[in-house]
């Protein structure tokens, strides 16, 4: 080749090589960008790996599948601190046909609940660090007025506060805490068929929880739903016309009286608003002072009137319970001693006589009721009781005086229950420093009655 053809060859030859040079170069370029890439979406995985609510999806039980198919609209929400308590719900929940999810915190289940329904939120509200009642209402929130997702708390403690506390949270049930799986079927399976309920058909009179106990208590017997709702309808005018005389003729005793007497049957009706103004007609007659007492009647009247129309629209309602049950009353048990499961009710109010000697009845106990101190103190003296049940407030002679002639006269071992709509501190130690054994304020759960009835019981030796 000729120095020429050389020299002509030379720059192509620079120029192949700048153009290799570039391509490699751009290459390695292309591939670094692919790698930072590829990091950077990795890390984000990462973190929406991170953020992601940690759903755990409840273990299959090593049993035969549910009666119940699940469905999509059965899912359910639990949210408990206890393990053990949360596997019993999980079965119960699973045996229903209920698809469960579990979370770790409340700040991942309200995160969950808003992406996805559920046909049912249970929240643990004995937690600190859950805080369900916080945790309810962030959820309500959430949910607006479009929906009305049934929550159930799950607590130990179902006392007058902590029903505000529920109420407040916009709560809808309760599961008392240890869990028995009939209950905690009862109170699940009534949300099973209906899913979500709407706002409008929520009572505004009465107190959900407190209708809700009283189909427990009828387990089906529609008579009996009947016969309370008329107790009701029959006793509160009677009152409330006592009430109207008392004042007009200035007696602040027997105003008192009635009003105490009609806050007690209002709280157990679940019509709040009435036993909360009775609450205070009370206060004001205890004081002597019946000013402002006249405003306050009117106002009562008027709540009456709308628990009045409330009851009737429930009646059909009542009468048909959301789940299937025995109508018939549960068999007694057989006792070795004829009496050892007699309790004395000593109660004025005809409806929560009616309610006590009811459901303690289904639950085998035989149950005698009297309306008086007096009655109270001749049958305590004429016959032996496994249990006492007490007023506070009752004429002639009062619960305090009938449970001192027990401790020093009658039967200084026989097991007393108080029963009584006075929560303030004074009345309930001045009962504890007579000898009482249990103290319940009104209204109570039937349920909660009757288990701590078998208590006192067991502690003389009585099944």
């Amino acid at each position: 080749m000729s120095r020429a053809s050389e020299a002509a060859g030379a720059p192509q030859a620079t120029q192949v090589d700048a153009t290799a040079a570039a391509e490699t170069k751009g290459e390695e370029v292309r591939q670094k960008l692919r790698q930072r890439v590829d990091a950077l979406l990795g890390e984000c995985n990462r973190v929406a790996v991170r953020k992601q609510p940690a759903i755990t999806r409840a273990e299959k039980p090593a049993t035969p599948a549910p009666a119940r198919p699940a469905r999509p609209d059965h899912r359910a929400l639990v949210l408990e601190g206890n393990p053990l308590h949360r596997k019993v719900l999980i079965r119960a929940l699973e045996n229903l046909g209920y698809e469960v999810d579990t979370m770790e915190s409340a700040a991942e289940a309200l995160e969950v609940f808003q992406r996805c329904p559920y046909a049912i939120v249970l929240l643990d509200c004995d937690t600190p660090e859950i805080d369900g009642f916080r945790a309810a209402a962030n959820l309500r929130m959430i949910e607006g007025t479009a929906r009305h997702t049934p929550i159930v708390a799950l607590t130990g403690n179902a006392g007058p506060a902590h029903r505000r506390e529920r109420k407040a949270a916009g709560i809808d049930n309760y599961l008392l805490k240890p869990f028995r799986r009939d209950r905690v079927e009862a109170v699940l399976s009534r949300y099973l068929s209906t899913g979500t309920q709407t706002p409008g058909s929520e009572l505004l009179a009465l107190d959900a929880d407190r209708i809700r106990e009283l189909q427990e208590l009828a387990g089906g017997d529609a008579a009996l739903l009947q016969e309370l709702v008329e107790l009701f309808l029959r006793s509160a005018p009677e009152l409330l016309g006592q009430m109207r005389h008392a004042a007009e003729d200035e007696d602040a005793a027997a105003l008192r009286r009635a009003a105490h007497i009609l806050k007690g049957s209002s709280g157990q009706m679940g019509a709040l608003r009435m036993q909360e103004l009775c609450g205070i007609i009370e206060s004001l007659a205890g004081t002597g002072s019946l000013v402002g007492v006249a405003l306050l009647l009117t106002e009562l009247s008027v709540a009456f009137e709308r628990v009045v129309g409330e009851l009737r629209l429930l009646r059909t309602d009542l009468s048909s319970p959301s789940q299937p049950s025995e109508s018939h009353t549960p068999p007694r048990p057989q006792k070795t001693s004829p009496r050892s499961n007699d309790v004395l009710v000593a109660e004025d109010d005809l409806l929560i006589a009616r309610f006590l000697t009811s459901s303690l009845s289904a639950a085998g106990f035989r149950v005698t009721h009297v309306k008086d101190g007096p009655s109270a103190l001749e049958a305590l003296h004429n016959n032996s009781f496994a249990v006492v049940i007490l007023d506070i407030n009752m004429p002639e002679v009062d619960g305090y005086q009938v449970l001192s002639e027990i401790r020093t006269k009658v039967g200084e071992n026989t097991p007393v229950a108080i029963i009584s709509s006075r929560h303030q501190e004074e009345d309930i130690l001045r009962a504890f420093d007579l000898g009482v054994d249990d103290y319940l304020t009104k209204p109570f759960n039937p349920s909660e009655v009757v288990a701590r009835v078998r208590r006192l019981a067991r502690q003389t030796g009585r099944p």
